[in-house]
């Protein structure tokens, strides 16, 4: 099913003229909870990867000292999307609640050293995603992360791949794995994607000082946020990203070489904020019931890196450059 962002209740280049010009696509990936295969554009799916290429480990220090089993996290989440369909009373029986306490977090003795097998993030293909980034001959975008998140500069150890999906013959298989993770939080549930291409503004620490001044007097006039009508929410390819929680604050990161950056994958929270006014909630999900959807409509891969989001930028001087990631958060 196709998701359609219905028509922006307010046309903010009509409020400020001076946004005419500053106007980016970005390509809503409306991820939804699915069963999706190595031939799939997908979140938290298996990737099309080639047997002869060795799979990424992450090998900095984790000072972690609390666990979750991988597959106990899987069984859980099956467990509670078969729930969501079954009457409140008959909820758990003995064999499931041994599922729920095998989940619990376990304690280990010192911090986690081990190297670690990426989990696939995302897996994007150029068919699917209008205005996906790629070098020339490759139709195919996969990210992957360590799924201990706080690493010792605080943030998460990010690997990007991109390649030719046609040269791809002997799959590796099974994918390699971690038999721990450190939150339940941090393992991308399989979705499905219904990428959507949009259009979003700065957020307020981009706009130039003057426009942003008469935001600031316009919301304080109204009480009405611009950035619920401006920046899209959830994940995302594109755009115009976020602000750094760190940094250089409202400007995008620099790559190694010096470079500007520009937005690639953005790591978001909920697709829709409840009753948010900018009306970001795909039409043909008007009608869903939250309460009994697991996971909740609008945030099926149930990644929560707190009121954060993850912000991953490539180098326009070149592909082989390693990606920038930062924190983001969204301001008023």
């Amino acid at each position: 099913m196709t998701r359609t962002t219905p028509p922006r209740p307010l046309d903010l280049a009509a409020v400020f003229p001076e946004l005419a010009g500053l106007s980016r696509s970005v390509t809503r990936l409306h991820s939804r909870s699915g069963m999706p295969t190595v031939g799939d554009s997908s979140v938290g799916g298996p990737l099309l990867w080639p047997q002869e290429e060795p799979w990424p480990t992450c090998t900095r220090s984790h000072e972690v000292y609390e666990v979750v089993e991988l597959e106990a996290v899987r069984a859980e989440y099956r467990l509670m999307v078969a729930r969501s369909s079954r009457p409140e009373d008959e909820w758990p029986t003995p064999e499931e609640q041994a599922i729920l306490e095998r989940s619990d977090p376990k304690m280990i003795p010192s911090p986690y050293t081990d190297p670690v097998p990426l989990l696939p993030v995302a897996q994007l293909y150029a068919r699917d995603v209008p205005g996906l980034p790629c070098p020339e001959g490759a139709d195919l975008l996969q990210i992957l992360w360590c799924p201990f998140i706080d690493h010792d500069d605080g943030i998460p150890a990010i690997h990007v791949c991109w390649r030719s999906a046609g040269q791809v013959t002997a799959l590796l298989s099974p994918l390699p794995e971690p038999p721990v993770i450190e939150r339940e939080d941090y393992w991308p549930a399989p979705c499905v994607l219904h990428p959507e291409q949009v259009s979003e503004y700065p957020a307020p620490p981009q706009l130039p000082a003057e426009v942003r001044a008469r935001v600031d007097a316009w919301q304080e006039d109204t009480g009405r946020y611009y950035i619920q009508f401006a920046v899209a929410p959830g994940w995302k390819i594109g755009g115009w990203g976020a602000v750094p929680s760190d940094g250089d604050y409202g400007n995008p990161p620099r790559c190694g070489c010096g470079a500007v950056t520009a937005p690639l994958f953005t790591i978001g929270l909920g697709e829709w904020n409840g009753g948010d006014e900018g009306g970001w909630r795909p039409l043909e999900d008007a009608d869903a019931d939250e309460r009994r959807c697991y996971p909740a409509v609008g945030d099926g891969p149930m990644i929560d890196l707190g009121d954060e989001q993850l912000q991953i930028y490539y180098c326009p001087q070149s592909y082989e450059h390693p990606p920038v990631t930062v924190r983001v958060y969204q301001t008023l």
